[in-house]
């Protein structure tokens, strides 16, 4: 038999073999995603109930006036998860085709390229996780403020070598195995050393980028809507009952907001002039 045709003939045996593994666990599939499904409107509510006694808290307004949902949060979360599961797919691709004797050169391009494709996503998350890190530690102290400034300042080299880190990290546990068979024992110190800097660096990066994004943080939020009816301005605090909550605010000497939301109003939503502001830092609250 020719080598094209007994290779096509095993690559259909391969996927062959994956979807009757799908099939052999469709029951198992099912109850998992059913359990997904029941568990969602139970950490939706615990997430409103959070949200609005961390709200009560911070602005000093009844809590059954604000409202969110963990929608969002949750799809970060999700597509943070499918982006791994993707990027360890070359390694078990490599894996599996290597246990059953067949695994080409043509195979590990393949892996190779998709584990740099994927581990270049994985540093664009990353890029997007130091952001966040960043706006919720900028203020913390000065050694934070610091090291903020000079990452701020050197945008592009710190995105190139996040990026690059991904990459790198991906593809050393894609070529695991054949990093193993370095000959030179200070080149393969080398690489090792140079695989777990960039692993650390990328795990951590992005499990306090997705703490901070996924954690409720109303103290840190700076994006309000502004509204002026008959030359009165009022920052938007809330929606309820199709009506915005609205608090009296001003600005002092410094720039620095201050919201008097020991005052508070419920207004019709398509009234007045509305804007979008970053603020820049959080405002102070005036609740007495």
């Amino acid at each position: 038999m020719p080598k094209n045709q007994v290779k096509k003939t095993k690559e259909k045996k391969d996927k062959k073999s994956i979807i009757a593994w799908i099939v052999s666990h469709k029951d198992f599939i099912t109850i998992i995603l059913g359990l997904c499904a029941a568990l969602y409107p139970i950490l939706n509510t615990a997430y409103i109930i959070m949200y609005q006694t961390k709200c009560e808290k911070f602005y000093g307004i009844p809590g059954k006036y604000f409202d969110s949902n963990i929608d969002n949060k949750l799809l970060y979360l999700l597509c943070i998860i499918t982006l791994i599961l993707i990027s360890v797919a070359p390694a078990f691709m490599k894996k599996y085709y290597k246990e059953r004797g067949n695994l080409t050169k043509g195979y590990l391009i393949e892996a190779v390229f998709l584990s740099v494709i994927t581990g270049m996503g994985i540093g664009a998350v990353n890029v997007y996780s130091l952001i966040e890190i960043m706006k919720q530690t900028y203020k913390t102290n000065a050694f934070f403020g610091s090291i903020n400034n000079w990452l701020d300042n050197h945008a592009c080299f710190t995105i190139t070598i996040v990026i690059v880190l991904g990459s790198f990290s991906i593809l050393g546990i894609t070529l695991i195995d054949n990093l193993r068979t370095i000959k030179r024992i200070l080149l393969k110190k080398i690489v090792y050393i140079l695989l777990t800097i960039s692993l650390t660096l990328s795990v951590i990066v992005m499990l306090y980028g997705l703490i901070f994004k996924v954690s409720i943080s109303i103290e840190d939020k700076t994006k309000y809507e502004f509204v002026t009816y008959n030359n009165d301005e009022y920052v938007v605090l809330s929606s309820y009952h199709e009506k915005l909550l609205l608090s009296p605010f001003q600005i002092d000497k410094k720039g620095q907001y201050i919201f008097k939301t020991n005052q508070y109003l419920f207004r019709k939503p398509y009234e007045g002039l509305y804007q979008y502001k970053d603020i820049e830092c959080s405002p102070l609250i005036i609740r007495n």
